[in-house]
């Protein structure tokens, strides 16, 4: 927080800077000005909380400064120091909501509770405006979240285009423009999901968006739309970026890198070659999905934006998982999961053997795994609306992925059947484990190598359980043990944000401000007051 003293005779300056603790009341920062016209620069630049403003001043007096603080609606508060009783300035202090006007000479004690007054004014207008900009930024979020499903709606086909669409379209730049498509499928979706982001979808989708937002920022109109978990369609003005292919591609590249960068997650890319009107957008959509059902997965290269690479010649048949299938319902039924683990591995060992394993002949893969997932369900007696969540997304479209997800449907299935995946003891025994740890690095891979079920398993049935994910529990504990450390010692904030594992005191900041409704300082403070 920082003040701005305006008085033509540099000894008044300094008489009130000198008069004055103002560590005491958290002023880090003080500038000077002689004049109207150089206090108006500064109070711009600096945009001080409190003005101590003398009335009579050369090339801009008082009174024509304080009318200027009013056009601009500064939420600087004025205090007037003036050797001049004339209503005229006091006039100009109320009409610039001043909160005071002190008489020269002044005394010490006065300047002291003119500046409380004005700083205590400044931080209620302060947490008002935030509370307005805040819920601002809701209602914006809200309606962009609503645009977003109508779009992915009609994206898929499942909405016809309407006014309403084109408006949706118009607030991003994108109606009544040529348009690029690009059919974006995360690769590593769920290894990152388990990783970096315990399993929080809504997290997950926050970082992918807000990584994608900063990368096509800028005067280009882009929209990057969800038409499920494993399917983003991204829209971008194909009139902006160039004429030729090289052009969408650079950028498509160039958000593929920034989103494995980041978060380490990896794509795969299929872009249509034709540009299309928003009306008949549907076609080029068409083409890019077309692009991605023809690209080989084994390929390194495999991104729908280039021609398929193999380097190893199709051998035959695809292996089928049928063939294994007693002996995975054996190892079901006995809760052997390691055997059933070394089955599928064996039988994702041959198809990477085959040579080439085309996307639609993944998704072949997949109805074949989901068939057997199913009948596997009514043997483990799961409920037909959680059975619906054993299966493997149609769209998955790695094959390490594929692997990682089966095996974990499997080992969820068998937790089901075991007495004591059923039981709410092995959450209890997580949630004790999660009090004691939750100040270290804690994962979804570090809690099942711990209590021996899948991630996915702890993820669900946690949330099952406490009606919580595993993130947003142990934020509350983070930030309960930071109002324990905020309110009972005078520990720094930089030093509580370590202890509670935030290397960026900023970012503790900012999650403990949206768990209390304010910064650790005011906090603090407020705690000390009371």
């Amino acid at each position: 927080m920082n003040v701005l003293i305006v008085d033509d005779e540099e000894h008044v300056r300094e008489g009130i800077e000198l008069s004055i603790d103002w560590a005491k009341f958290g002023i880090t920062e003080r500038h000077m000005a002689e004049n109207g016209m150089e206090a108006l620069e500064k109070l711009k630049s600096f945009k001080p909380a409190v003005l101590f403003c003398d009335m009579k001043m050369p090339v801009m007096g008082g009174i024509e400064l304080l009318d200027k603080i009013r056009e601009e609606g500064l939420n600087t508060q004025v205090v007037v120091i003036s050797g001049y009783g004339d209503f005229e300035y006091t006039r100009a202090t109320i009409k610039a909501n001043g909160v005071d006007y002190i008489l020269k000479p002044f005394r010490r004690k006065d300047v002291e509770e003119a500046l409380q007054k004005a700083i205590q004014a400044w931080r209620e207008k302060s947490g008002t405006k935030q509370i307005d900009v805040e819920q601002s930024y809701l209602v914006r979020k809200a309606d962009e979240m609503v645009g977003d499903k109508k779009l992915a709606a009609y994206f898929r086909g499942e909405a016809p285009f309407t006014s309403s669409i084109r408006q949706i379209a118009e607030k991003r730049g994108l109606a009544g423009r040529t348009l690029k498509t690009a059919l974006i499928l995360p690769k590593n979706r769920m290894k990152i999901l388990s990783e970096r982001f315990m399993m929080d979808e809504e997290l997950f989708s926050f970082a992918v968006d807000n990584v994608a937002r900063y990368t096509l920022g800028g005067p280009m109109a882009s929209a990057l739309c969800r038409l499920d978990d494993y399917q983003w369609l991204l829209v971008m003005d194909g009139e902006a970026m160039g004429a030729g292919e090289a052009d969408h591609r650079f950028y498509l590249e160039r958000l593929k890198r920034a989103w494995q960068q980041t978060l380490r997650l990896e794509v795969l890319i299929g872009a249509s070659a034709a540009r299309a009107q928003l009306e008949h957008i549907h076609t080029v959509i068409g083409e890019a999905r077309a692009r991605l059902l023809n690209g080989d997965v084994l390929s390194d290269e495999a991104n729908g934006t280039n021609s398929v690479k193999a380097s190893i010649p199709a051998t035959g048949e695809l292996p089928q998982l049928m063939n294994e299938q007693f002996l995975l319902k054996k190892a079901i039924e006995s809760g052997n999961k390691p055997f059933a683990t070394e089955l599928l591995r064996k039988h994702v060992h041959m198809l990477r053997s085959h040579g080439t394993l085309k996307l639609k002949e993944l998704q072949v893969c997949t109805m074949e795994a989901n068939l057997l997932l199913g009948r596997w369900s009514q043997l483990a007696s799961i409920p037909q609306g959680m059975a619906q969540s054993a299966f493997l997304p149609m769209w998955i479209n790695d094959l390490d992925e594929w692997e990682r997800v089966l095996i974990g449907q499997v080992h969820l299935l068998i937790d089901h059947m075991t007495q004591q995946a059923s039981s709410g003891s092995s959450m209890e025994e997580i949630k004790d484990y999660l009090d004691s740890h939750f100040h270290e690095d804690v994962s979804l891979s570090r809690l099942a190598e711990q209590f021996h079920f899948s991630p996915q398993y702890i993820s669900k049935k946690f949330k099952e359980t406490y009606h919580k994910t595993i993130v947003t529990y142990l934020t509350d504990l983070k930030m309960e043990r930071a109002k324990a450390l905020l309110s009972g010692t005078d520990m720094p904030i930089a030093e509580i944000a370590n202890q509670l594992g935030y290397d960026d005191e900023n970012y503790f900041s900012k999650v403990f401000k949206k768990h209390a409704g304010m910064s650790p300082f005011p906090y603090r403070k407020r705690n000390e007051i009371k």
